[in-house]
């Protein structure tokens, strides 16, 4: 038995497919890259720590091809401590089919201020990440629609931990709505922890002062969970952050045992 589809329907599908991948292709990713990784020392001392090699090639450059796999073609580095060494390896990105623009801090001012000097960049929804965070199995389409449909100005990737201290735990509603976050909470403890990825309106400019250290973990997202407007998408796929060395020992044992990348 065969299903007849109205063409009107099976037209007004194919239209809302090419607007969403239009849309994806259109959105801009801000890759946070200009932090001085002090506890990967001795290995952060001559390269910035995305740029790091996992496997035959920078972190950076998974980072890019994770996102390509996506439909996403646009960059923005946030570079700092030794960001030469990013642009000339990777110089304007079209050398692996990406176009990159650069937004240089001359002075640290944390996760937030890096965010606030490249906000001339971008004027609509765009995506944030870490630089030293790697991911595999996430839908990108499915955060974004996860996004519009919560309505706020925020969205936080979530992932499973056995121990959230290292990192920022978070309670969520079961309509994914954000109620608590601790950013590296003091007792050890299982529990949805802040993956380093992002989906952001533009409004989140207006939680950060210019020209001012301003750290999104502790200054911007306590604000955002009282207001009720930052909510977190939950992943159950690969997820790494290499904050210390023996994560990046892992990461390279999982990129030699083809469990991720």
């Amino acid at each position: 038995m065969t299903t007849h589809v109205p063409a009107r329907k099976r037209s007004s599908f194919v239209m809302e497919a090419v607007r969403e991948k239009l849309s994806r292709e259109s959105l801009k990713a801000v890759v946070l890259c200009g932090g001085e990784g002090m506890r990967m020392r001795p290995l952060t001392l001559t390269l910035p720590k995305p740029m790091l090699p996992v496997g035959y090639k920078p972190m950076l450059e998974h980072t890019i091809g994770f996102f390509k796999e996506e439909g996403i073609y646009h960059f923005i580095f946030a570079i700092g401590y030794l960001g030469e060494m990013i642009v000339k390896y990777f110089g304007d990105g079209s050398r692996l089919g990406v176009n990159i623009e650069y937004s240089t801090e001359e002075n640290a001012l944390g996760t937030g201020g890096a965010l606030k000097n490249l906000e001339k960049h971008v004027t609509s929804m765009f995506i944030v990440v870490n630089g030293d965070v790697l991911f595999r199995r996430l839908e990108i389409r499915d955060i974004l629609r996860f996004h519009k449909e919560r309505g706020g100005i925020g969205t936080m990737v979530l992932w499973h931990a056995e121990n959230t201290q290292r990192y920022g735990f978070v309670e969520s509603t079961n309509k994914g709505r954000i109620e608590e976050f601790i950013e590296k909470p003091r007792d050890p403890a299982p529990g949805w922890i802040n993956a380093g990825l992002y989906v952001f309106e533009p409004q989140i400019f207006k939680y950060i002062p210019a020209r001012k250290s301003v750290s999104l973990e502790a200054d911007v997202f306590p604000v955002l969970v009282a207001e009720e407007k930052l909510f977190g998408y939950r992943h159950s796929g690969y997820w790494a952050d290499v904050g210390m060395p023996q994560d990046y020992a892992k990461v390279n044992r999982d990129y030699l045992t083809e469990t991720v990348l």
